[in-house]
């Protein structure tokens, strides 16, 4: 760092405290404009101020204090047995060019750390990088530089700024490039990604020795060309083999397939070949890569499954069209469809679509419609005897001996099943579909929604407004299949205003 203005000739007394020279000694200090001579000056002046500096104020000397500029001159005295009669801005000059100024302090940073910032620095970018992260530079040598008097990352990048003028400085980062941050994370992890089809986390921050951690987890998982292959683990686009021939047919089936179907599993699209030819890479990965590298500028993938972008397939859509065409199958049997087609499981998904397509006749059982015959008045009338108000929790039907005939056997998933899709009178509601009969039947006639609902039965109950007690009363009552909803405190205050309106 250096003064705010250029010092032209600085007159400089030493006084010499000691039997064998009495009197004064005057000197003359040419102090240079330019802060490098400064610095590698051989005055007497300046070598005792750099040592008082040094020794003396290892912590910084606060360049606006007073109190500050009298113990240096005391020190100069105790140390040195000599007196430097300057005005103190002269004083303040020489020391801010002797030292790093920071945070209003200035501190001795000697000739050799400067040089060994200078050729970590150098043989970095000798390397071939081109970045450097100061958090990170920082941090990995943090143990000597701060022992060196450079106590901070900001401090690091004031000296950055002055040892190389030339480079080019950011708020992050500085280097030969001055561009967007994820542009230069893809390129540096590229320069070292050399001929591996796969890198870890870890590998890669050796590697990238300068660049955090943090910033290379992050452009993997947010950049389209890096290729999830296992946890931690990524591949690249450019490592994945796929010949020309196969990338049409990967597109020709594509376009045939939706054009049919509307969508197409993208399991359908694996050749023998992509497999052989990127044995090192997992299935999940060589999914991602034959979407990105062939298909990805005019489809879009959900799980496993790919459509138009125009499209809105969705695996809810594909696996009712799927129901449609089954006589009996099992709760698992569409689990396990859904995650053939999507790769994972969502209960929900599966349930729903097996719900609207389908007769669920017990807790694993779903069968076609022609195999249920339901006399709809008949079977309304019945459900009538029960539900003497707007609706009544489905566990409330504990006996089926008087329902009619159907072709099978009542209970309450057939139940729930036949209100949801054939009743004419009531229907049914849920916070979530479930296998657990928590839900309620609702006249058709009552509007309320499911969450007036449950809050009408909690005031009608006259239970302790409280999250526990309330919670408890919905799930022992077939309310929720859950002993807690994200609803309650909604309900407890609605259920507070009703009953303070009716006292």
């Amino acid at each position: 760092m250096g003064s705010k203005k250029g010092v032209g000739k600085i007159r400089v007394n030493i006084m010499r405290n000691n039997n064998n020279c009495a009197g004064k000694q005057e000197g003359l200090f040419d102090l240079p404009k330019d802060i490098s001579k400064i610095l590698s000056s051989n005055s007497i002046t300046v070598k005792i101020i750099r040592q008082i500096l040094s020794m003396r104020f290892s912590n910084g000397f606060r360049i606006d204090s007073s109190i500050e500029l009298s113990r240096f001159h005391r020190f100069v005295k105790e140390d040195h047995r000599k007196k430097i009669l300057l005005s103190d801005e002269d004083l303040k000059e020489i020391i801010i060019a002797c030292g790093t100024v920071f945070d209003g302090k200035v501190y001795s940073i000697v000739p050799q750390t400067n040089n060994q910032i200078e050729k970590l620095v150098n043989e970095y970018f000798k390397s071939g990088a081109q970045v450097i992260f100061y958090a990170e530079f920082y941090a990995k040598n943090e143990n000597w530089m701060y022992k060196a008097n450079i106590i901070s990352k900001d401090m690091l990048i004031k000296i950055l700024e002055r040892l190389f003028p030339k480079l080019k400085f950011t708020l992050t980062y500085f280097g030969l490039i001055d561009l967007p941050i994820i542009n230069i994370i893809e390129s540096e992890i590229l320069r070292v990604w050399g001929k591996d089809t796969l890198l870890t986390y870890d590998q890669l921050a050796k590697r990238l020795l300068y660049i955090p951690l943090k910033r290379i987890k992050h452009a993997l998982s947010q950049n389209d060309n890096f290729i999830w292959n296992s946890k931690g683990t990524f591949s690249h686009i450019t490592k994945i083999n796929i010949t020309g021939e196969e990338h049409k047919a990967i597109q020709k089936k594509t376009q045939k397939e939706c054009s049919i179907h509307g969508y197409v599993s993208i399991t359908d699209l694996m050749f023998d070949n992509i497999l052989e030819q990127n044995h090192e890479l997992s299935i999940t990965a060589i999914h991602d890569a034959i979407f990105r590298i062939c298909l990805l500028d005019k489809y879009i993938k959900r799980g496993k499954i790919i459509s138009r972008k125009e499209d809105t397939i969705d695996a809810l859509t594909i696996i009712k069209d799927y129901c449609r065409t089954l006589d009996k199958c099992t709760l698992n049997d569409l689990l396990n469809y859904e995650k053939e087609l999507t790769g994972e499981i969502h209960r929900w998904i599966s349930m729903e679509a097996g719900y609207a397509v389908l007769v669920r006749i017990s807790k694993d059982i779903f069968i076609a419609d022609k195999y249920v015959h339901f006399n709809s008045k008949a079977i309304d009338g019945m459900i009538g005897r029960f539900v003497k108000g707007d609706y009544l929790p489905l566990k409330t039907f504990t006996t089926f001996g008087v329902f009619p005939d159907c072709g099978q056997t009542w209970n309450l998933f057939l139940l729930e099943s036949y209100c949801r899709r054939f009743s004419k009178n009531f229907r049914f509601d849920t916070p979530s579909v479930n296998s657990r009969n928590a839900g309620t039947i609702i006249h058709k006639s009552c509007t309320m929604t499911y969450i007036e609902i449950m809050t009408d039965a909690v005031v009608k109950s006259d239970v302790k407004l409280t999250e526990s007690i309330v919670c408890k009363f919905l799930f022992d009552n077939g309310y929720t299949g859950r002993s807690t909803t994200a609803k309650i405190d909604e309900i407890i205050d609605k259920a507070k205003i009703i009953r303070e309106r009716k006292n």
